[in-house]
């Protein structure tokens, strides 16, 4: 991946020691911090090092977006039909990218690396300006959609924190520094050797004997190559915030300690089921529903969440069985799991059962059709 290209790294590292020297002499000198003031030119340089097309693209969606903010908010009775419409404006990049994977005769004029990610950003700053009625500032807006830590592959900040912490970014103590090394560390390890061997583990098991433990060897092991990819580079996005004084949320907290889906899904992917949760589950489960129609709300929650990952088959099954999965934990209201009232045993197993299901639905990113029908096969080869 690109952000892990050695030449990459060494600009992001040099891009946060500039952020920090500069954070450090103006609050000596000045007695003012200008580092958030000049964060932007360290955002944009970065990118364009990769791509000045992918700059190019970044820069214009954020100042589009910018604007559909900035008109948005003083409209009164036309207000809501807008943050409506604008909300849908925000993803047509998206939603034209995904077209591309259906109709390779589109011309492909977006380069937009990240831009699934962009796009709920943008659209919880429509949210934001919907619902608090505040103004957006400009340097603050910019700043956030091209925040080069999260740019690829996030951790979604939202707005409402980002902004909190743009304007006093958190000192750099010996103990913090310290603890963002460390933190950047274990997320190199986890992408560059832990996930190699895990890889390289999981290629050998698609090309043994299948027998119901290989089988079961192989979805576990789809399992650790999917968390290791994804938590090791929240790792290194939030090591890389942090140095520089944004404090960037968590994405996984020990999700194989959850007793249910809608417990995993807090503790898995975070922000991006704390998005979906915000902007889709409470807009449509704001009144209190029943058990049926929370299932229902449950299942089209899940189906868009893996859509917003590829409009492809895989994702599209991976839609339906997630689904059903929350749908049915909802109807027959097994939702919470507190680990203080539960038998141990039960809770255990529970986890078990919970993780693995979920484990399954990882092969589909991670095999072909064939491979999975053979490791599914395998689990009746005693």
């Amino acid at each position: 991946m690109w952000y892990l290209q050695a030449d990459v790294l060494l600009r992001l590292l040099i891009a946060c020691a500039s952020i920090m020297l500069i954070s450090g002499l103006t609050r000596l000198v000045f007695k003012k911090d200008l580092a958030p003031k000049v964060l932007i030119f360290a955002d944009i340089a970065v990118i364009a090092y990769v791509s000045w097309q992918l700059a190019l693209w970044s820069v214009g969606y954020a100042l589009i977006t910018f604007i559909l903010a900035r008109i948005l908010r003083p409209l009164k009775k036309t207000r809501r039909f807008f943050f409506v419409f604008f909300a849908v404006l925000c993803t047509v990049p998206f939603f034209y990218g995904r077209m591309t994977e259906f109709f390779p005769q589109l011309p492909v004029i977006i380069t937009f690396v990240g831009i699934a990610y962009h796009m709920l950003k943008a659209v919880d700053v429509m949210y934001f300006v919907y619902y608090a009625d505040m103004k957006i500032p400009f340097l603050t807006y910019m700043n956030y959609m091209l925040f080069f830590p999260t740019f690829t592959s996030g951790p979604i900040f939202r707005y409402r924190d980002f902004q909190k912490v743009f304007n006093k970014p958190v000192p750099l103590t010996p103990d913090r520094f310290i603890t963002c090394v460390k933190r950047f560390i274990k997320g190199m390890f986890k992408k560059m050797v832990v996930l190699y061997f895990v890889s390289t583990f999981f290629n050998f098991l698609l090309g043994s004997d299948k027998h119901w433990y290989v089988s079961l060897l192989t979805v576990v092991t789809s399992y650790f190559l999917l968390y290791f990819d994804l938590s090791g580079y929240s790792d290194i996005a939030i090591a890389t915030g942090s140095v520089m004084g944004y404090t960037v949320p968590e994405n996984f907290r020990k999700p194989w300690a959850a007793a249910s889906f809608t417990q995993f899904w807090r503790n898995w992917h975070i922000t991006l089921s704390d998005w979906v949760r915000e902007h889709i589950f409470v807009v449509l489960n704001g009144k209190k529903l029943n058990r049926l129609a929370s299932a229902g709300v449950g299942f089209a929650v899940m189906f868009v969440m893996e859509m917003w990952h590829g409009f492809t088959p895989p994702y599209l099954v991976g839609g339906v069985y997630n689904g059903l999965c929350l749908g049915m934990e909802n109807l027959l209201g097994l939702t919470t799991a507190d680990k203080r009232k539960m038998n141990k045993a039960v809770y255990v197993i529970r986890c078990v059962i919970v993780n693995m299901l979920f484990a399954l639905n990882t092969l589909l990113m991670t095999v072909t059709t064939e491979q999975l029908a053979e490791i599914l096969k395998g689990f009746l080869i005693l």
